[in-house]
């Protein structure tokens, strides 16, 4: 898990204005987080407020009301941006300044490298967490 967080590391020193990738379980519980050390508070702060279970319930709803998939969210806030994407059973989180770049947070699944990374990580959580299979 080590190598895949510094992989994720990696990123955030090319990507202008990203402070730091979370992913997490639909339940927002954090599996891999990688941040900038003086913007480690963002990651703290989007598990706090609870934005990913937020962001799964949103599209569990829109899908409801025949509105679709929510595949990608964007939320902007006074200190920071937040593109959550979608990669059931996992939510992508990138977190960014301000003024980051917008397309750039959201397009990082079109990543050759990212995608495969993320794909590794699917293959082992479970995509229905009330399985029976699935010890608490």
């Amino acid at each position: 898990m080590d190598a895949l967080r510094r992989f994720f590391e990696s990123y955030l020193s090319s990507l202008d204005g990203i402070d730091a990738i979370l992913l997490s379980d639909r339940c927002g519980v954090p599996l891999i987080s990688a941040a900038l050390p003086e913007r480690h508070w963002t990651v703290d702060l989007v598990v706090k407020r609870g934005l990913v279970p937020s962001f799964c319930q949103a599209g569990d709803h829109a899908n409801r009301a025949g509105l679709g998939a929510l595949d990608c969210a964007i939320c902007q806030f006074n200190q920071m941006t937040v593109v959550q994407m979608s990669c059931q059973p996992l939510v992508v989180t990138v977190v960014g300044r301000p003024g980051c770049n917008i397309g750039l947070a959201s397009s990082l699944l079109s990543d050759k490298a990212f995608a495969e990374q993320v794909a590794r990580l699917q293959t082992v959580i479970p995509t229905d967490l009330s399985d029976s299979s699935v010890q608490a």
